[in-house]
């Protein structure tokens, strides 16, 4: 209910015209009966009521001698437009109710997605590590829209329909206490079916959000590979495999649906029940007894079963709250987390990078892992050098980059920049003097020129094609029907291989860092793209320093150092003519690349 603080005068308003909606709504019951009261006791009417001190003969006589002061004809004129007024107001009230309500439902929940997004955005990366992205997307939309519509239900039921109850429970007891007393009998057994029809289709909800996950993680994963699916003629099995999944999903719906279901007949059945036992015991109080008049139990059985519909719209809201109650508690799961940069703005600026990265006995382990991916790293880049990192897959070279960007903090051991700890500076600070161009390009659905200054608060476009020339991406820009306002598609699909790692080169060129990485960017290139792409990578690493990753080992034989990475250790050191005299490691991986010859 915090998410609520900001909206307290719009709560407030709604709460108001919810009592008065109460209140109209039970006049323009009382003056339904008094219709009748007026119609059927034309030639009686001195016999409606009796003044016995009570607030129900107070009320009555209040409004019997506001009425029936007059003539039958007037009577009914004068009933007619209270009736008229009565409506119109309540209408008035329930209106202004739902929509303050569904402002602040709306908005609240808008509050809920972002901070849930922005939470996932500040989640290090060892969280997506152990993550599927098909459930954290069935977070971010189901189960927000489960919670929408719980808290809709909660609102509802807490500002209109728990409010009409109450009022129309204190009508009743106003008109007579002992027949109430029946109607409060029926509460708690009434309760206690909504409380376990409750619990079980919360446990149900929980088991189907998990579900729908699932499904969700299925079909990204699925349309993301649906090249590799047809390839393999796997369409079929793909398809089955997701109508089992579904088939699952739709079966806990379906128990759900039932449970929610059944809480409706229970409630109308429990409800109508008492009003044949009010109904019997009432008539014989008119009849026999006289203990209530005649227009009183109309009255009182008027209030009865204009209650029984709210009171029906509570029990099955309440179910309803259940399933919200299952998904906050996975978003919950997810804004628990303790957040990365929760202190990062307490941390110092770096402005700029002046003299050297220290690597001093580091070593890493990611979580849950079985051993080190680093182990006792010491390495020193200096400013303007061009440091290679080579080695076989998984010997630690990535890992090696992720701590340099800090997407991770060594396990032991400690790095330094410019004789300063790493874990001093902001992490955003560290990141703007630096960028990564990865082997497969992560460019996003919008157009060339926002790929190219992604990133950046204000778009130079001067900046943006002269970074296109340096990285030779503007020969194909320029081929395009928009040119750089060109939509790329989902992932870059609309370019080619060559194409997209040209545009990562751009961006990175246009951000102008001071450290660059380079994640094996030529490595999956044919040799046309790969030369273009190389002579991109020629002109960004001028006056930089260059930490490169690479398996061919042409592209880094100039490199000022050279470190050989095996089993998350260095094993050789040195630029490439020295490595080749010590015939170790890279001596061999460079035979197998070029011959020994």
């Amino acid at each position: 209910m915090s998410y609520c603080n900001n909206y307290y005068k719009s709560i407030i308003v709604s709460f108001i015209a919810s009592i008065f909606f109460g209140i109209f709504n039970g006049l323009s019951i009382w003056m339904v009966s008094s219709l009748i009261g007026t119609i059927m006791n034309s030639n009686d009417i001195g016999s409606i009521g009796s003044n016995d001190g009570s607030l129900n003969s107070i009320l009555e006589t209040y409004i019997n001698g506001l009425i029936y002061s007059q003539s039958p004809i007037d009577q009914l004129k004068l009933v007619c437009l209270f009736l008229f007024i009565a409506f119109v107001f309540k209408n008035i009230f329930f209106y202004i109710n739902q929509t303050l309500l569904s402002y602040v439902q709306l908005n609240v929940i808008k509050d809920i997605r972002n901070k849930l997004y922005t939470k996932i955005q500040n989640l290090p990366l060892d969280f997506f590590d152990k993550s599927k992205s098909g459930e954290l997307l069935s977070i971010l939309l189901n189960d927000i829209t489960s919670i929408r519509v719980a808290f809709t239900k909660s609102f509802q039921i807490i500002f209109s329909e728990l409010m009409n109850v109450v009022f129309l429970l204190v009508m009743l007891f106003i008109i007579s206490k002992k027949l109430t007393i029946v109607v409060f009998a029926a509460i708690p057994i009434s309760g206690y079916i909504i409380i376990k029809i409750g619990k079980s289709i919360r446990r149900k909800a929980t088991r189907s959000s998990y579900k729908i996950a699932d499904i969700s993680n299925l079909a990204q994963e699925t349309i993301m590979g649906v090249k590799i699916i047809k390839a393999f003629n796997m369409k079929k099995n793909e398809v089955k495999n997701f109508v089992k999944e579904n088939f699952i999903f739709s079966d806990l719906l379906y128990k759900q649906a039932k449970l929610f279901n059944l809480s409706t007949p229970i409630n109308d059945f429990i409800g109508i029940t008492i009003a044949i036992i009010l109904l019997w015991f009432g008539g014989k109080e008119v009849l026999e007894n006289n203990s209530i008049s005649s227009d009183g139990f109309i009255r009182y059985i008027m209030f009865l079963f204009a209650m029984l519909q709210p009171s029906r719209r509570l029990g099955s809201g309440i179910a309803a709250i259940q399933t919200g109650i299952a998904s906050a508690k996975r978003v919950n799961s997810i804004l628990d987390l303790e957040d990365v940069n929760v202190n990062d703005n307490n941390l110092i600026n770096i402005d700029n990078f002046n003299d050297k990265i220290n690597f001093q006995n580091v070593s890493f382990q990611y979580q849950n892992a079985n051993q080190y991916a680093l182990k006792n790293i010491n390495v020193i880049i200096n400013k303007g050098e061009t440091v290679a990192l080579v080695g076989k897959s998984g010997s630690g070279k990535t890992t090696f980059s992720n701590l340099l960007l800090r997407f991770y903090n060594p396990t032991e051991g400690k790095i330094t920049i410019d004789n300063q700890d790493f874990e001093i500076f902001n992490k955003s600070s560290l990141r703007d003097i630096m960028s990564i161009v990865t082997q497969e390009p992560i460019l996003f659905n919008d157009s060339i020129k926002n790929n190219i200054a992604y990133g950046s608060n204000e778009i130079n476009e001067d900046l943006v094609i002269s970074s296109a020339s340096t990285a030779n991406a503007d020969s194909f820009i320029n081929l395009l029907d928009d040119k750089y306002e060109s939509i790329i598609g989902e992932r870059g699909t609309k370019l080619s291989g060559g194409e997209k790692q040209r545009l990562s080169i751009a961006r990175a060129i246009y951000r102008n860092p001071e450290i660059l990485i380079l994640d094996e960017a030529t490595s999956s290139l044919d040799s046309e793209s790969e030369k273009l792409v190389q002579q991109a990578i020629d002109n960004l690493i001028i006056d930089r320093t260059v930490v490169i990753i690479a398996h061919r080992l042409s592209t880094i034989i100039n490199c000022d150092k050279i470190l050989v990475f095996d089993n998350g250790e260095i094993v050789e050191s040195g630029n490439h003519n020295e490595l080749l005299k010590l015939g170790g490691f890279y001596k061999k991986l460079y035979d197998l690349q070029f011959g020994s010859n």
